[in-house]
């Protein structure tokens, strides 16, 4: 558990990163996330029992491992602006409801030392889900608007070159701009 919280913390250092436009927070995510994806995907069983490995319900521990890497690497391949971004959100945005149902009756149905490992996978699962829900319906042109909300022509040429990235001349445009800002910062006339 302290180990997920380390890696959600240094997620969310590197989401502000993004956002603030500032180096490093790609890095940031990737490691964050990625580990807490692997975390989840192979050792989810460990991470969601509480003090003992035993107390716990294996098959829900190990399907909600595979759900939530797969809601974590939706977030990161988003945020990254990586491709099949969408997809891994769609998942996640139908199953963790179902876990999160599932995991409420089983809760109510629990012996007193099952409940806290009910508890607390009940609030992981909603945390991400929240997560999941909220980039699932954040449209990336929202994301670069926000990440380069100080040059709007740059978040207008990323976004067109986004929608569709076979388009040669989308990218020979964004790599004009680039360029010609670029030059502006070297000779001095761009601050």
């Amino acid at each position: 558990m302290k180990t997920e919280k380390v890696f959600a913390g240094i997620f969310l250092v590197g989401l502000l990163f993004k956002l603030m436009y500032w180096p490093f927070s790609g890095v940031l995510l990737v490691i964050s996330l990625g580990t807490l994806a692997m975390i989840y995907f192979g050792g989810g069983f460990y991470f969601f029992s509480d003090k003992k490995i035993s107390r716990q319900n294996f098959p829900l521990s190990i399907i909600s491992g595979v759900f939530l890497a797969f809601v974590v690497l939706g977030i990161l391949f988003k945020l990254m602006y990586w491709p099949f971004s969408h997809i891994y959100l769609l998942v996640g945005t139908y199953t963790t409801p179902v876990l999160l149902i599932i995991t409420y009756l089983l809760k109510s149905k629990a012996t007193e030392e099952l409940k806290v490992y009910y508890k607390n996978i009940f609030l992981r699962i909603s945390v991400w889900a929240l997560l999941c829900v909220t980039f699932f319906l954040t449209p990336t042109s929202v994301l670069l608007k926000i990440q380069h909300r100080n040059d709007p022509e740059l978040a207008r040429l990323k976004t067109q070159l986004f929608s569709d990235n076979t388009n040669i001349e989308y990218k020979k445009q964004l790599d004009d701009y680039i360029r010609k800002q670029d030059s502006l910062k070297t000779t001095g006339e761009l601050k």
